[in-house]
């Protein structure tokens, strides 16, 4: 089966053609990637159609036919009527996607807010050996990247909650403050104090670095930017961390514990059989990883316990930068249950 999943963001429109057989892995070809417009919902339309023009073109040229179209955009997404309700970052408001794409190439479009999207490529796609007529798993999948966002799938359908809030764990009032108690006091974007987004979304995170530094506690971060700290990011700190600096791996383990706190939260929320993480951040790789499972690990005080042994458990997306496309992808692949 061949289907064009598209993911939507604030400043970007990522397509492919996903290609998805019993029993083997989904590939990806026909790759299109261009910039999104945020301001209006005609030139944001526009955009979109333009990624996904290419990747139609490319497809029919191979000769391939497209059964149907999955999309994964940020924001708020009624997903019955393929209609986005507003996002962060953009002006759209009501922006009728599915309209518009079912209009343009004649296939069914299926629209999803994406990070339930990346849930569901996790959940169908994620394990290799997973056969495609055993049960779908009970997964929580979280994002750590401009922000935090949280996706869950269980009993074949993706928990949306009354009004397709579910899953905004980065914006638990207070939960940071469990790690640190001036965490707890910083005001985040949503108005609430001591969300973990505010303390550890991939900004956030970068922010922590360039403070360390501009007070001394980071001479290697002050080095590798060579003394422009704006120039500190994620993959910054985590680059030195990997290879073996003290300071950011101090970093990287404090980030490591907000985050551990947040799959704590979902761990007694959703019990589900794995935790899955992506997003920017985790693309670090090991480190990051092991930070994480170390900060959970800790949460632990006494006797053997499923934190301690979360390795099992709680593992980096193996769809990685593709969790967005494959995901959308994966929604008409595999239709979840109402």
């Amino acid at each position: 089966m061949r289907v064009i999943g598209v993911d939507i963001g604030g400043t970007k429109v990522a397509a492919g053609l996903v290609e998805a057989n019993s029993g083997s892995p989904p590939v990806l070809t026909a790759r299109a990637r261009g910039p999104v417009d945020p301001t209006t919902n005609k030139g944001g339309t526009a955009s979109i159609l333009e990624v996904v023009d290419q990747v139609w073109r490319d497809a029919k040229s191979h000769g391939s036919t497209v059964a149907a179209i999955g999309v994964a955009c940020a924001g708020s997404v009624d997903h019955h009527s393929g209609v986005l309700r507003r996002a962060s970052n953009m002006a759209w408001i009501d922006l009728g996607i599915a309209e518009a794409l079912e209009a343009r190439y004649g296939v069914p479009v299926t629209v999803e807010n994406d990070v339930n999207a990346a849930a569901w490529g996790e959940a169908i796609f994620g394990d290799p050996d997973r056969e495609s007529s055993s049960a779908i798993p009970t997964i929580a999948y979280i994002t750590i990247g401009t922000g935090i966002g949280t996706g869950a799938v269980e009993g074949g359908r993706i928990v949306r909650g009354r009004a397709g809030g579910a899953g905004e764990l980065g914006h638990l009032p207070g939960l940071a403050g469990a790690v640190d108690p001036d965490a707890g006091a910083v005001v985040c974007s949503c108005g609430a104090r001591g969300c973990v987004e505010a303390v550890a979304s991939g900004p956030a995170f970068a922010s922590a670095g360039q403070s360390w530094a501009r007070d001394g506690r980071a001479p290697g971060l002050v080095e590798a930017s060579h003394g422009d700290l704006s120039r500190i990011d994620a993959s910054m700190i985590t680059r030195l961390a990997t290879a073996g600096d003290t300071d950011a791996l101090q970093l990287v383990a404090r980030e490591g514990r907000f985050i551990a706190q947040t799959i704590a939260v979902a761990w007694r929320a959703y019990a589900p059989d794995v935790i899955v993480l992506g997003g920017g951040v985790m693309n670090a790789g090991d480190v990051m990883l092991s930070a994480v499972q170390n900060g959970l690990s800790n949460l632990a005080v006494s006797g053997p316990s499923r934190l301690r042994e979360c390795s099992s458990w709680v593992l980096a997306s193996r769809l990685g930068d593709d969790a967005g496309v494959i995901g959308a992808g994966a929604l008409v692949v595999v239709r979840p249950a109402s």
